[in-house]
Parts: C-alpha cells; structure tokens; sequence
C-alpha cells in the first residue's frame, strides 16, 4: 500500500539541491572534511553513536558518515538539539559551548516551496504549523498568512521536524553563504 507522502510526493517531485547539511554546533565547516573521515576509522564516529543513542530507534540517529563529513539526515525525524552529538566529539569539529548555548550554527536554512506545499494550492493542511507548535510552544516559528499561506519566520531554530512531516516534501533546505567564526 502506498503511503499518503508517496503518492503526494510523486506529484510533486522536485530537484535535489546540491549541498550537505553538516552536523549541528560547528563553527568552522572545513574542519568536518579534515577530521571527521579519521574519526570514523579510529573511533567508529562518537557524535553518529550518541545521536543512534538519544533517539533509541531501529533506524538510529539522523546523523550519518558521508562524502568524507558528518551529515544530517532529515529522512524520518528532526534534531532534538540536545548537544550530545557535541559532547562526544574528539576533534573539537562539533563545539561543546555551541551546545551550552543552544546555538546550532546550522550550515542550512529552511523554506516552503510554494509550488509544491499543500496549503499554497488551496488544501487545507498545517501539518508543518502543529509539528513546529508541539516543540517551540507559542514561539511557533511557521505562521500562516491566512489559511493558506505558510512562511518560516526567522525564530525558526533549524530542528527541521517539519521536513520529514510535510506530506509532499515542500520544506526544504537551502545552504548558507559560508561564514566563519
């Protein structure tokens, strides 16, 4: 049986961004490509096993090894934020005080796709609104203009819980101009 998302989502089918989303709490993104390839071999990543840890599920954490670098993968949940990812980390690629302060220095941001979201085709659905309500509360981060017209404000703190609800896939990420500390 297909899935609502499935058979939404191949109507709206779209194109891949070419860009990955580094893990949370960095503040220099080269450092993933020079430290985090070693770290797998020697150490079996710390920060992957600590995100497998927290979320306690069969499919593990949303963090993964790929193209040399620690990765997020938003496929089946958001980030919870909890720093321990961080604190886990030898190399000092992902920063303990960034998780003190709850910053997670995201190398992405997100947005709604206008073409592909439910609600901008006049479908009435705020899936993305109720996800983002159950985690920041009255600080929602997604408002909607109207019944139809979601935008992502920017209180948005980058969990990215609302990408793998949208029933068609329509909150995407975009990557950020790089900006050192």
């Amino acid at each position: 049986m297909v899935s609502r998302r499935e058979f939404l989502t191949a109507f709206t089918q779209k194109e891949k961004k070419g860009f990955l989303p580094l893990a949370p709490y960095n503040r220099e993104h080269s450092l993933f490509y020079k430290n985090c390839e070693q770290c797998v071999e020697e150490l079996k990543a710390p920060c992957i096993l600590a995100c497998d840890e927290v979320y306690n599920k069969e499919n593990g954490g949303i963090l993964r090894f790929c193209e040399n670098c620690i990765v997020v993968d938003f496929g089946a949940n958001g980030c919870l934020l909890c720093g321990e990812c961080a604190n886990a980390c030898p190399n000092g690629v992902l920063d303990k005080k960034l998780a003190q302060e709850q910053n997670p220095n995201w190398n992405f941001f997100l947005k709604i796709s206008e073409i592909h979201c439910l609600a901008y085709q006049k479908i009435l659905c705020n899936t993305c609104k109720d996800v983002c309500y159950s985690i920041l509360g009255r600080e929602n981060a997604i408002v909607f203009n109207g019944l139809f017209y979601p935008e992502i404000k920017e209180s948005c703190i980058g969990c990215a819980e609302c990408v793998s609800k949208c029933p068609t896939q329509a909150i995407l990420l975009f990557e950020k101009e790089k900006v050192e500390f």
